[in-house]
């Protein structure tokens, strides 16, 4: 299935379905309108992966100097164990050094095993924990990896 996928840049059209698979994976998602005007930032970009014309997961960031900063990674869950999330941190890696970053960073849940492990599987390492990160006082860790 994974060959089928093809990664795009997303638009302020894809807002609606980047939120939809924001409302089904997180417990604070943003909303459509918080994308767009995360979109419409200069230096934000937002990726989608499409299957069979639907948008079925996605990835936005904010480059900064020569970092990558993750904004948020999902997949809908009527297509997650099925590598598309694999898909698309290779992709933003390739992204990343096609713009020259020496890093790429970002905050994931303590309790957001699925995504540790991924990121793990690519090499990110955990730097350090963000006490209270979350609106509902969730810590988040932070994870760096060096390109």
């Amino acid at each position: 299935m994974t060959e089928d996928i093809s990664i795009i840049q997303a638009s302020e059209n894809d807002a609606a379905e980047i939120a939809r698979i924001e409302k089904l994976s997180f417990p604070t998602p943003w909303t459509e309108e918080m994308i767009m005007s995360e979109m419409r930032e200069p230096l934000s970009l937002f990726f989608v992966a499409k299957y069979q014309g639907n948008i079925i997961g996605y990835y936005g960031f904010l480059h900064i100097l020569d970092e990558l900063h993750i904004l948020n990674v999902a997949v809908d869950p009527l297509f997650r164990g099925r590598k598309v999330g694999s898909k698309l941190i290779e992709h933003l890696i390739e992204k990343g050094r096609a713009l020259c970053a020496r890093a790429v960073t970002l905050e994931v849940r303590e309790s957001n095993a699925a995504a540790i492990a991924l990121y793990e599987k690519y090499g990110f390492v955990c730097a350090g924990v963000r006490p209270h990160y979350y609106t509902d006082k969730e810590n988040a860790l932070i994870y760096w990896l060096e390109l």
